[in-house]
């Protein structure tokens, strides 16, 4: 028993070498990293979970996305393709001779829809308005609105020229039922001005360096900021269109506005020489840089002038130790400056951080942020849509439920086109009855002679030659295309209204009524989307100007009156003390343009009872005219002057009339010392009658603050005054 429970001695031996042996030590790989300038350490398994749900999103949204460029394919869908240039005769020759599935006569509805639906919806530069909920702060408000209002309009910077880039995203919106606005704000230190300030003083210091270390230095100084100056920006707020291809939204997101969202990704190219000047590490003992900074796409070049690069698109997918030559550079320099890397910049709202990853290396992010911008919706991302579908925001555009209706509609106009060929092009003859010649000689049309042909005795021409239309022809009902312009209408918000159709003879003005209520009704809920949507942007510029712009560059913008109230707030402060309703106006909203004509009409109908109690009236009707014509360069107190003599009036008139009639042919006479006073039509009558220059000097001296009776009765005393006694007898 004891010999089966023995080691054997050769197994004994190697066990005891092993344990004399010292265990090697594998180098440990760090888990976490510092990554720019949080100072917060980020988990090296971050890269992966970021990767996953990226994956998440594309797996969620690839149909959509398909739908999305179907839509935009048909709108992009011009009568180029089918077209030949050719000199003196008509450019569709192609593919229509025979009959075959080729469409080549088409009708684009929804391009002609879309670029219906854009002026109609978004027609008017934007502007927003600013209501404060608490009194301290109306002032502030109105500031800032015309802040905001100038740099949504202004084309130079600091301006964000809004309308063009909105205009695309109502064209997107209308495609595809989502497109996005970015904001952001580039700070005076990495803007493209202190760059080149920084470029200046650099050639400076190298005229003055004499040691070859400072010179070696002070050259990688600029080559750093040429590489990456060619993106910097001016300072100032800034706006983005985002496609709705390059922005993943977290898919458990319900809400159109993604308040709900917990993450936001979204994809840009940088040029990698700018990545590796501004955030590079080189690997330890080499020149080479870390594997997330490679390249991933090649800008598009041309070898010469009749030689195009290989790949249509923008960028062509670069991958490593590829000859420049195959891109169509033959300059390494230049090469290396066309190499981009597509980045994934991840806005997490759970840790309220900004990783930026590349595309192909997920390991490690590029670069981490803290909140840069402080907005209080965190995203800096603004989506415009304008409907909701039951399982959320990601759905597809309006134009995808009528493509088969432009189908049947272009297979309709190419029929057409094709029987009109082949009625023109394809001709017959009875060869028994007349010969071919002289069916050619009618073909052949007007050549300014007499032509004799052969037509047997009793038969007309039309007898013997003639054309044979398309057997289609005979199902003309088929063709009639009025039923797929209803169907697309009732789909789409362009109506025979928008479309500029005329209603039948037999049509009632109910029905036209109705007709036109209905459409817009449509046009109305889209319009009142993109107002919504200009405001929140509008908000989030006012919060980005609040925190970093600077007093000057506000007083430049909008006037000295800005330096009396502007002063700069943290986020926190921004929320603690504004109380604000943004709207922004872009078509004919209670806003602007509507507004100021219900003002208008409203003083029309106080001004029926400006007789009966003139002081209140005149306050009410003042108040609504301040509220309406907020633009217009009357200042704070101007209005206070106006509304104290208003009141002052009504004070003055309330005391009573006073006592005394004048004597016909005279004018009125206030009774000095008098209690009582005269009345408001009374008043006027007297100063009707006054000379002018006493009305200028009564007009003056209520504009000074004198009650409207006590200036008549001092006009009065020196015109009496001024009149010549009579002689002594």
């Amino acid at each position: 028993m004891a010999d089966e429970d023995q080691i054997p001695t050769d197994v004994e031996t190697n066990i005891d070498q092993s344990l004399d042996k010292k265990p090697t030590r594998r180098k440990r790989q760090p888990t976490y990293q510092v990554v720019g300038d949080s100072k917060i350490p980020v988990s090296k398994a971050n890269g992966k979970l970021w990767k996953s749900r990226l994956a998440q999103w594309r797996k969620v949204s690839d149909e959509v996305a398909d739908t999305w460029e179907e839509a935009i394919r048909y709108f992009d869908n011009d009568q180029t393709k089918h077209r030949l240039p050719t000199e003196h005769a008509a450019g569709n020759l192609i593919g229509n001779q025979r009959l075959n599935n080729n469409i080549t006569e088409t009708e684009n509805v929804v391009f002609s829809n879309i670029t219906t639906m854009v002026p109609a919806l978004y027609a008017r530069n934007p502007s927003a308005e600013f209501t404060s909920a608490t009194e301290s702060n109306k002032r502030f408000a109105t500031i800032l609105e015309r802040l905001v209002n100038v740099i949504g309009t202004r084309r130079a910077t600091p301006g964000i020229n809004l309308k063009p880039k909105a205009k695309r995203c109502v064209v997107t919106t209308l495609l595809t039922n989502r497109s996005w606005i970015e904001l952001n704000y580039v700070h005076k230190q990495d803007s493209s001005e202190q760059a080149l300030e920084d470029l200046e003083q650099l050639a400076k210091d190298l005229q003055k360096a004499k040691k070859p270390q400072q010179i070696t230095e002070i050259e990688g100084k600029i080559d750093a900021l040429e590489k990456g100056i060619d993106i910097l920006q001016p300072a100032g707020p800034t706006v983005k269109v985002r496609s709705p291809f390059d922005v993943a939204v977290d898919p458990n997101s319900k809400e159109l506005d993604i308040s709900d969202a917990n993450w936001i990704m979204i994809r840009d190219y940088l040029p990698t020489t700018f990545i590796l000047a501004r955030y590079a590490e080189k690997k330890k003992g080499s020149e080479e840089y870390k594997s997330i900074y490679k390249p991933t796409h090649i800008m598009k070049a041309k070898i010469n002038e009749d030689d195009e690069a290989h790949d249509d698109d923008v960028f062509s997918v670069y991958e490593s130790k590829e000859k420049m030559t195959n891109f169509g550079f033959d300059d390494e320099e230049t090469f290396e400056r066309a190499k981009m890397t597509e980045v994934w910049m991840v806005w997490d709202k759970i840790t309220r951080r900004v990783l930026m990853y590349n595309s192909k290396d997920w390991t490690w992010p590029i670069w981490v942020w803290d909140d840069p911008l402080q907005l209080d919706s965190f995203y800096p991302l603004y989506p415009l849509c304008f409907y909701d579908g039951p399982r959320g925001p990601l759905t597809k555009g309006e134009v995808t439920y009528y493509l088969d209706q432009q189908d049947a509609i272009n297979e309709i106009t190419d029929e057409e086109r094709r029987a009109r060929r082949w009625a023109r092009r394809n001709i017959f003859y009875n060869k028994n009855l007349v010969e071919r010649e002289d069916a050619e000689a009618v073909l052949n049309g007007d050549d300014g002679t007499a032509r004799g042909i052969n037509i047997p005795e009793g038969m007309k021409i039309t007898d013997v030659i003639g054309s044979v239309v398309p057997p289609s022809m005979q199902f003309t009902q088929l063709f009639d295309k009025e039923n797929k312009y209803r169907a697309i209408d009732r789909i789409s918000s362009v109506g025979e209204v928008l479309r500029g159709a005329q209603f039948k003879t037999n049509t009632t003005n109910d029905a036209v009524q109705a007709n036109v209520s209905a459409s817009n009704m449509r046009v109305d809920e889209k319009s009142d989307q993109i107002e919504d949507w200009i405001g929140s942007i509008y908000w989030g510029v006012a919060q980005l100007c609040l925190q970093f712009m600077d007093i000057e560059t506000v007083v430049s913008l909008i006037g000295e009156e800005a330096r009396e109230v502007w002063q700069n707030m943290s986020a926190q402060e921004i929320r603690d003390n504004f109380s604000i309703q943004v709207i922004g106006g872009s078509t004919k909203k209670p806003t602007s343009q509507a507004k100021k004509e219900e003002a208008l009409e409203l003083g029309q109908v106080l001004g029926q009872f400006v007789n009966a109690a003139p002081g209140p009236v005149l306050k009410i009707m003042l108040e609504v005219m301040q509220e309406a014509f907020d633009e217009v360069t009357i200042r704070e107190e101007d209005w206070t002057t106006i509304l104290q003599a208003v009141e002052q009036q009504a004070g003055a008139q309330q005391q009573g009339p006073q006592q005394g009639v004048p004597q016909q042919g005279q004018p009125q006479q206030p009774q000095q010392g008098g209690q009582q006073q005269i009345p408001p039509d009374q008043l006027q009558q007297i100063l009707q009658q006054l000379p002018t220059e006493l009305k200028a000097q009564v007009a003056e001296a209520i504009d000074g603050g004198m009650p409207p009776q006590e200036a008549l009765q001092a006009a009065m005393s020196q015109m009496q005054q001024q009149q010549p006694q009579p002689p002594m007898q």
